[in-house]
């Protein structure tokens, strides 16, 4: 029999139904309040871990602000800005970086990352000199003019002697990686060069005081633990949130809480000083071997010079420099330890053509440096000038050795 609905009697009350759209809405408003909220927490720690995490402070960087202070020179002020600016790398085959393209007043860089040296002219037949060396070579805290292949260059202009000098120096640079520019420089370019002239001593030292290993480039540590990670950072993940300014201020934040092992706070404690200077000069001197192969190979004059250093050299300091060395020693502790020992080495060892400049400004009074070893356009020409007598006295004897013996002399 057909089924009829119940009818339902007056007065009744309709079952409760629940209206989930408006709690949704408030949900999601909350949600996206939250996480904007959340967002601009992160945002705001990430800017101010920005501002306040300084992983590699230049204690060149410590001495300009220093010498800006002290100076309301507008030069001044531009020359660091552009130094700031053209402080930037880029990756070089074998060498591993060199500077990027710069033109500025000041700092001009080409498209091989070579800098501009003033007084100068290249061609095929224009006697040439390469220089070779770290940041002190290659002028920081001087504007092209006055670093000290320009003033080199300037003084074989003034003895009416045309030179082609062709500055190759880069910031932290060790011997053994301006060895192998030598070496790629050799085989590329097609004007070789008369005379070749090092200019070390410093990173020799530095960087076995930062890795703890001899024969090594700067970072070295950093570009392992780059390579050894390479397959980490290939792959998928959120190893990304590690590089982030917030969480690398964290763990310095962490650090400076965590108390640090005794042995790590100097590296006079974590280096056998001596072994490690004697191992220093050692591999100095056998680069400096290779390179008088390859002089005889294609005919040119190797120079080494080793630079003034004010951790081992006895000049009387200005207030100025002895706040400089204070910010460096206060950056690297016992720096000066390293620096000395193995500079000490080079002199006992008394390598004839090793020429040891660490104490030549010993009788200066005016300031002279920007940084342990980096000098001043003043301490720079004072340097220049003695390479030139080096660079001049080495030509000469160069000329007298390829000379012909005259015919009827006495043997």
């Amino acid at each position: 029999m057909p089924v009829t609905e119940k009818p339902i009697e007056p007065g009744a009350a309709e079952a409760p139904t629940t209206n989930y759209w408006p709690l949704l809405r408030r949900f999601g408003v909350r949600l996206c309040v939250a996480v904007t909220l959340a967002l601009v927490l992160l945002a705001a720690m990430e800017f101010y871990s920005y501002l306040h995490y300084h992983p590699n402070v230049n204690a060149l960087e410590l001495a300009a602000k220093l010498e800006i202070a002290q100076k309301e020179n507008p030069a001044e002020r531009q020359y660091w800005k552009e130094f700031k600016q053209a402080n930037k790398v880029t990756y070089h085959p074998w060498v591993l970086w060199r500077r990027q393209p710069f033109q500025g007043q000041y700092i001009s860089i080409d498209q091989d990352g070579v800098r501009r040296t003033m007084h100068t002219q290249c061609d095929d037949k224009t006697y040439t000199i390469w220089m070779f060396g770290d940041s002190v070579m290659w002028g920081a805290g001087a504007p092209d003019v006055d670093t000290i292949p320009s003033y080199i260059a300037a003084d074989y202009e003034k003895a009416g002697q045309p030179v082609c000098i062709v500055n190759y120096a880069e910031k932290g640079y060790a011997n053994t990686q301006e060895v192998i520019a030598l070496m790629e420089e050799l085989k590329h370019a097609k004007h070789k060069p008369d005379e070749v002239l090092f200019y070390d001593g410093g990173t020799e030292a530095f960087t076995v005081y930062q890795s703890g290993a001899v024969d090594v480039h700067s970072n070295y540590l950093s570009f392992k633990n780059f390579l050894d990670n390479w397959g980490a950072y290939e792959k998928a993940g959120f190893s990304y949130f590690g590089q982030t300014n917030t969480v690398r201020f964290l763990k310095k934040m962490g650090e400076r809480v965590q108390p640090q092992p005794k042995q790590a706070k100097r590296a006079s404690e974590t280096l056998d000083v001596p072994t490690a200077s004697k191992a220093i000069v050692e591999n100095y001197f056998q680069n400096m071997d290779f390179v008088n192969l390859l002089a005889k190979q294609y005919n040119f004059r190797a120079v080494f010079a080793w630079y003034p250093n004010m951790a081992v050299g006895h000049k009387e300091l200005t207030s100025y420099e002895q706040q400089v060395l204070a910010s460096e020693y206060h950056q690297f502790p016992d720096l000066g330890v390293i620096y000395k020992a193995t500079y000490d080495r080079a002199r006992e060892l008394n390598r004839p053509d090793l020429i040891y400049l660490g104490d030549m400004l010993d009788n200066q009074k005016d300031s002279l440096y920007v940084g342990i070893s980096h000098l001043n356009p003043v301490g720079n020409h004072i340097v220049a000038d003695r390479l030139f007598e080096i660079l001049q006295g080495a030509a000469g004897k160069s000329a007298e050795a390829k000379a012909p013996a005259v015919s009827g002399a006495k043997e």
